[in-house]
């Protein structure tokens, strides 16, 4: 069977408040012709990664015990990025390839 983000949010008996619920934040950023992403995610031990793509390369920007550190240092990048001339929207769908 297959859910849709939002028959699943529909289904959902309690109101959770999201803002504490969440361990994974992505962020497109697009001008002109050239795309760059960052993202914020909890690890399974409980700390979180930033991760930044510029022109193809995938760097870990930083590592912290709260996801709150995590999500701070995206949106510096993101303000850098935007006052660059770059817009950066938020997006629910992604996938990420590892390569070694």
């Amino acid at each position: 069977m297959i859910y849709s983000p939002r028959s699943v949010a529909q289904e959902a008996a309690p109101q959770v408040d999201v803002a504490a619920e969440v361990s994974d934040i992505f962020y497109i950023c697009k001008r002109d012709k050239l795309t760059r992403w960052l993202r914020a995610y909890k690890l399974d031990n409980g700390k979180c990664h930033t991760q930044y793509s510029k022109e193809g390369y995938l760097q870990i920007i930083s590592s912290a015990t709260y996801f709150t550190s995590c999500e701070g240092v995206l949106h510096s990048v993101q303000k850098n990025l935007e006052e660059g001339g770059f817009k950066c929207s938020p997006s629910a769908k992604y996938s990420v390839i590892e390569l070694d």
